[in-house]
């Protein structure tokens, strides 16, 4: 009996570490302003830790256009991942978080390196933007994603939308 509770001890401790040990992406929005010479913007962050590996996960990732000239309006131009700074992120408006599989986060981080190298994923304000962007991360992260094309220049409605969508989600925890 004491070898009995003993396996079944050491297995709910396994079971309770591997459950800890999860990628959670979370979704972020900026206002734009002048002072600042920022535009408005979405991006995510990836924190936790791989379920295989115990790798630590500390990433954000926001898509942009390379550098911001008025072409930009009226075709696409060169594009880059953002990388944000903390502080960036403790200012961002958070909106959701859910957890995610290793496979989702591999997928993910992916996903990040074809639109910020490939050059058939150039920045293209209506269809390819940073709220685009963060729809796809979420599609990839199992949530329900649409885009509707008035709200896809507006990251705060669009990210408000997809919480509407995805009543699951984590709208409190930051």
């Amino acid at each position: 009996m004491r070898l009995l509770a003993a396996l079944l001890a050491a297995w709910a401790a396994l079971t309770a570490a591997g459950a800890e040990a999860r990628v959670i992406v979370s979704f972020y929005s900026v206002p734009g302003s002048v002072i600042t010479g920022r535009s408005v913007h979405a991006f995510v962050t990836l924190t936790g830790t791989l379920d295989a590996d115990g790798r630590a996960v500390n990433e954000n990732y926001g898509f942009s256009a390379l550098t911001w000239n008025p072409a930009g309006f009226f075709r696409p131009v060169p594009q880059t991942m953002l990388i944000e700074k903390p502080d960036y992120i403790r200012r961002a408006h958070y909106h959701f978080r859910t957890p995610i599989s290793d496979a989702a986060y591999h997928r993910i981080v992916q996903e990040v390196q074809l639109w910020w190298h490939d050059p058939a994923h150039l920045w293209d304000i209506d269809k390819r933007n940073c709220v685009t962007f963060v729809g796809v991360v979420a599609q990839i992260s199992g949530l329900q994603a649409d885009f509707p094309p008035k709200i896809m220049r507006k990251p705060r409605t669009y990210l408000d939308h997809l919480a509407t969508l995805n009543p699951q989600v984590d709208r409190n925890a930051k």
